[in-house]
C-alpha cells in the first residue's frame, strides 16, 4: 500500500512538472537579438541572389493597377541593386556600403530611400549585428519582445510590448523563424508620410535558400503595392561595377541634372495625387 502511495505521488509530481513545462514553454520569449540570429540562419548560406519579380501598384478606389518589371541583385549583408523597367521608363536603386542612390530615366533622384524601398533590408542583412543596427535605426526597440498572432500564426513581435502598439515592430513566426510582417512608423515630421505595414508570405526554399514569393504593402489597412517573385537564382557572380555608387553617380551627373523621385519610389500619397503622370511614365 505504501509503495503504491509513493508511486502515485511520483506520477503526480511528474505530471505536474510536465504540465508546468508545457505551459511555460509557450510563455517563454526569446530575446530580440537571439530571434534575429535564428532568423538569419534560417535564410541559408547563399552569398548572392538574383530575383526576377513584378510590382503591382494599386490605385485606391479603382480596379486599375500599374505593373512594373523589376530585377534585384543581392550581395548579402553588403550590397543591393534594383532595376525596374517598363515600356517607357527605367529606375535604378542602389545600396552599397551604407550609401544609397536612385536614378530615374538617366537622372539622379534627390530624394532619399522611401518606406517602399526598405522592405529588402530584413532580407539583405544576414548578420545579426548589421540587421539589429538597421532595425534600431528604423525605430525597432530590440529590447522589447512580445507574442502575437497574425493570420493564424503565432509570432515573436520584436519592438512592441503588445502586438497592437503603434510602434515600429518586426513579426517573426515562432515555428519557422521567418519574418511575416514588418510595421514601420513613418517620420512624424513629414505629414505626407503614412505608416507602412509590410507583409511577407509564401516563403519557399530554392537552392537551399528561403525567400518570400509575395510581399504586400499596406497603408491605412489598404493594400497599396504588391511584389510577386517569379524566379530566383543563388550564388551568382555580379561585377562590382554594378554596385559602385560613385562611378555610377559620375556617369549620370554628366548626363542630366538631379530630379525628384516622385514616380516609382514616392509614397503612395504621391501616387494617388499623380496617377496620370505615373501612367504616362510606365505605360
Amino acid at each position: 500500500m505504501l509503495k503504491r502511495h509513493k508511486r502515485n505521488i511520483a506520477i503526480f509530481c511528474f505530471a505536474a512538472t510536465l504540465l508546468f513545462c508545457i505551459g511555460t514553454s509557450h510563455a517563454y520569449i526569446l530575446r530580440g537579438p537571439h530571434i534575429l540570429e535564428l532568423m538569419t540562419q534560417k535564410y541559408g548560406k547563399s552569398r548572392s541572389m538574383l530575383v526576377s519579380q513584378k510590382i503591382l501598384f494599386f490605385h485606391t478606389g479603382e480596379a486599375e493597377t500599374i505593373e512594373v518589371r523589376e530585377t534585384l541583385r543581392y550581395i548579402f549583408s553588403e550590397a543591393f541593386r534594383s532595376d525596374a523597367t517598363s515600356e517607357n521608363s527605367e529606375r535604378i536603386h542602389l545600396m552599397s556600403k551604407g550609401n544609397t542612390m536612385t536614378v530615374i530615366d538617366g537622372k539622379i533622384a534627390v530624394t532619399g530611400e522611401t518606406l517602399f524601398d526598405i522592405y529588402k533590408d530584413i532580407l539583405l542583412y544576414r548578420s545579426r549585428e548589421l540587421l539589429r543596427t538597421r532595425l534600431a535605426a528604423l525605430g525597432v526597440d530590440m529590447s522589447v519582445v512580445a507574442f502575437g498572432r497574425f493570420e493564424g500564426k503565432i509570432a515573436f513581435v520584436i519592438g512592441a510590448e503588445k502586438p497592437d502598439d503603434p510602434v515600429s515592430q518586426l513579426w517573426v513566426e515562432k515555428d519557422s523563424f521567418l519574418p511575416i510582417r514588418w510595421r514601420v512608423k513613418a517620420d512624424g515630421s513629414d505629414a505626407q508620410k503614412m505608416d507602412m505595414d509590410i507583409r511577407y508570405s509564401d516563403w519557399r526554399k530554392i537552392d537551399n535558400a528561403w525567400y518570400p514569393m509575395r510581399i504586400v504593402f499596406y497603408q491605412d489597412k489598404k493594400p497599396v503595392r504588391e511584389i510577386k517573385t517569379e524566379a530566383l537564382r543563388t550564388n551568382l557572380f555580379f561585377p562590382k561595377a554594378l554596385f559602385d555608387i560613385e562611378k555610377i553617380k559620375a556617369r549620370y551627373m554628366l548626363a542630366a541634372p538631379e530630379v525628384k523621385d516622385e514616380s516609382v519610389s514616392g509614397e503612395i500619397s504621391e501616387i494617388e495625387k499623380n496617377i496620370n503622370e505615373f501612367r504616362k511614365k510606365f505605360e
